[in-house]
């Protein structure tokens, strides 16, 4: 049993993964905000501080800047995603387990509003209906009491919070999860569904997909909980799904990530597997397996071959970038000596950026140490994603954040890593808690031309800022700080959306 579970409903909830089904009666365009104050508490360091939820959706115009001076010719969007248990967990795994919550900052004519929605998924309204969290956590899932859901609702045993990434894709406007289906929404932040592609049914994709430099197609992946199996999608630039194909795998593993060359899609497939008997013993339905090591994939990008070369056990949370450069594969990435969720992460040895060269004639695997800062959520200029980059934009921690055992992914400091020779500039927020930077393109004069917008959080005034560096030069002052109307929680990732 786990939690209740018998081992033949277990593997069925297995084999439907996190699938949801289409939305759920009442789930409807611009409903109605749930705008009451989170009032429960949770001992878990990743649901206190700054990491804990925000339950008002709110509107606000003509924001406050409070340093420098918001770009004139700045028109589109900020938009992250991001856990935000509505109801207070029956168990939660960081950064696995949460509801989605967009967070828009939207610029014109040197102007900023903010706007924040939940995704209304259907996970989330048989919460509402039940007035507390029915499901369970990604490393421990649970049963749901059939009582509870309506025909139609997810089962289980976990579900699917659209709360990673938000992506835009041929048109569309996507809210991702973890291997799963995702949800699609308005520029105004309103859930419209779960997307399909272009074709009958919800496609079920990751939370991180690369685009192709020359066609525009997408690359996305869906790992299984329950078959040792990756499906590998090409969605065209319109956003019609093309081609689909498996990769088999040694045990049914989970890869949050991957990167994509010109030739190639690049899967490190870490020996972090799914046990479904382990669960049933109470323990963590992930498990770290490093005597299988560390698998690389090279697969043509239309699945016709796929060449595997193995290494020392680690693992890949995130990919900054990788490309074809001289015969050889260059990838740019935070390497992990293990796989840690949570606040044992702690624990582990600190995550730092690393390069790795694969020589395509020998299958020879080098990898290097680019910075020893601790660090996590890589970023480049998107513009050349899968082509040769040498700058990645990326947080760290340093002594001037006065936070006693924070947990992990706490930065308060922005850094610009020249991944050709090593070099580091920073821009330190001193006692402010920094997230991802996203890089907002200003033109095409080289390849840090734009900026580079970070939510930073201050503790002591509990306000948040958008701030805007300058990525050609991240030490110096900010472009402009935008003063937030509410506390923006600690997120995962978001992208840039252009006006038009």
């Amino acid at each position: 049993m786990v939690d209740g579970i018998t081992r033949r409903h277990f593997h069925h909830f297995l084999a439907a993964g996190a699938a949801t089904a289409a939305l759920a009666p009442g789930i409807k365009p611009a409903m109605a905000l749930e705008t009451a104050n989170i009032i429960w508490t949770f001992d878990n360091p990743h649901l206190t501080g700054n990491f804990a939820p925000i339950g008002p959706e709110i509107d606000a115009t003509d924001l406050p800047v409070i340093a420098g001076r918001i770009p004139p010719d700045l028109s589109g969007a900020y938009m992250r995603n991001g856990p935000n248990p509505l109801y207070k967990p029956n168990a939660f795994t960081y950064p696995m387990d949460g509801d989605g919550m967009v967070h828009a900052v939207y610029f014109d004519n040197g102007r900023a509003r903010y706007r924040n929605r939940f995704v209304q998924t259907p996970s989330l309204a048989a919460e509402r209906r039940a007035g507390r969290a029915i499901y369970g956590s990604f490393a421990h899932p649970m049963q749901i009491d059939p009582k509870l859901l309506h025909p139609g609702d997810p089962q289980g045993p976990f579900k699917n919070g659209a709360f990673i990434n938000i992506i835009q894709h041929g048109g569309h406007l996507l809210a991702l999860n973890e291997s799963t289906t995702g949800f699609e929404i308005t520029r105004d932040l309103d859930t419209i569904g779960e997307w399909k592609a272009g074709t009958d049914k919800p496609l079920r994709l990751g939370a991180h997909n690369r685009r192709h430099p020359k066609t525009g197609a997408l690359f996305a992946i869906n790992y299984s909980h329950a078959e040792p199996t990756v499906q590998i999608h090409q969605i065209d630039a319109s956003g019609t799904l093309v081609n689909s194909f498996p990769v088999a795998l040694a045990a049914p593993t989970m890869i949050h990530d991957f990167v994509l060359t010109e030739r190639y899609i690049v899967l490190l497939v870490c020996p972090a597997v799914f046990d479904s008997a382990a669960a049933q013993q109470g323990q963590s339905f992930l498990q770290w397996r490093p005597a299988m090591g560390t698998r690389i994939g090279l697969i043509a990008l239309d699945g016709s071959t796929t060449r595997w070369l193995d290494a020392d056990p680690f693992f890949v949370f995130h990919f900054a970038n990788a490309f074809e450069r001289g015969g050889n594969i260059f990838i740019d990435y935070v390497k992990h000596e293990s796989l840690a969720l949570g606040y044992a992460q702690q624990t582990q040895k600190s995550p730092t950026l690393h390069r790795m060269m694969i020589d395509l004639a020998t299958g020879k695997v080098g990898d290097a140490q680019v910075a020893g800062m601790v660090t996590e959520f890589p970023r480049v200029n998107d513009a050349l994603d899968s082509l040769p980059t040498r700058f990645v934009y990326l947080p760290t921690l340093t002594d001037t954040l006065l936070l006693s055992k924070p947990p992990s992914a706490t930065f308060n400091t922005m850094m610009k890593v020249n991944a050709e020779t090593g070099d580091v500039v920073r821009h330190d927020f001193g006692n402010k808690i920094a997230g991802e930077a996203v890089f907002i393109p200003r033109g095409t004069n080289g390849e840090d031309d734009g900026y580079l917008a970070v939510y930073a959080f201050d503790q002591e005034q509990q306000t948040s800022d958008l701030v805007l560096l300058d990525a050609a030069r991240v030490d110096a002052d900010p472009v402009a700080m935008i003063r937030l109307p509410q506390r923006v929680p600690q997120g995962l990732h978001g992208n840039w959306i252009p006006k038009n």
